[in-house]
């Protein structure tokens, strides 16, 4: 009978420094993870101070900004001159830019000279056909065709000779 009792308290020995031995790696998994988050966070801190620099360095207006731009109407083709503009007048905010008088001044001036390149033609030569016009380089050398007019211009010669007749008078 005395060996059972021995056993017994050894075994609940055993289940007190059990108890303790949990409290003490719960204490230190605790510690643990404090320190994995604690390093988380910091490194998380470190890219959002990155972020910003990385955002500096970029030259466009960003989605928000170009939706604003829209709204307000300021077309897409304007976006470098308004651009040009609020990285010279240095103001800090693209609002206060597009209510400043010299501004709107600025972008009036502009669009006039873009509505004058538009209304001007292209060119014509003496016969009265648009320089960039197919028919106009049909007459010319081949080697005289600019590129991008190439393929349209050896077509056109090509349904020309098909429509022609085998003899010369016909």
């Amino acid at each position: 009978m005395l060996n059972e009792e021995t056993t017994v308290e050894v075994i609940e020995e055993e289940e007190t420094t059990t108890d303790e031995d949990q409290t003490e790696t719960k204490e230190k998994d605790w510690k643990a993870e404090a320190l994995k988050y604690k390093a988380i966070l910091d490194r998380k801190a470190k890219k959002a101070e990155a972020a910003p620099q990385a955002e500096t360095k970029s030259d466009g207006f960003g989605y928000d900004v170009k939706a604003y731009l829209k709204a307000s109407g300021i077309k897409a083709s304007e976006f470098d001159f308004v651009q040009s503009e609020f990285k010279n007048s240095g103001v800090k905010d693209v609002d206060a830019l597009l209510e400043n008088e010299y501004f709107q001044a600025k972008l009036e001036k502009q669009r006039e000279i873009n509505r004058t390149q538009d209304a001007i033609p292209k060119g014509k030569g003496s016969n009265g056909v648009a320089i960039d016009s197919v028919d106009y380089w049909l007459a010319k050398p081949f080697a005289e065709v600019p590129s991008h007019l190439r393929r349209d211009v050896l077509k056109a010669k090509e349904s020309q000779e098909k429509n022609r007749g085998k003899f010369y008078n016909s």
